[in-house]
């Protein structure tokens, strides 16, 4: 018999950066979901204001077993 898993979909904001972004997902997922598996850049984006990155954001779709 397969697993059955849960998708979670979200997005996350860092001004340091996309890596930065994907580790504070990462970190709050675990505290809510049992067994994280993986996660998927699914976009990124980037907030500009005077011509400079002020903020990456990304979004992202989480598995976990359910």
């Amino acid at each position: 018999m397969g697993e059955i898993g849960k998708i979670t979909e979200l997005v996350s904001s860092s001004k340091i950066g996309i890596e930065d972004a994907v580790k504070k997902a990462v970190k709050e997922l675990n505290k809510k979901e049992k067994d994280l598996r993986g996660v998927k850049v699914e976009s990124i984006s980037a907030v500009i204001k005077e011509g400079q990155i002020i903020e990456w954001r990304v979004n992202l779709k989480s598995s976990s077993e359910l």
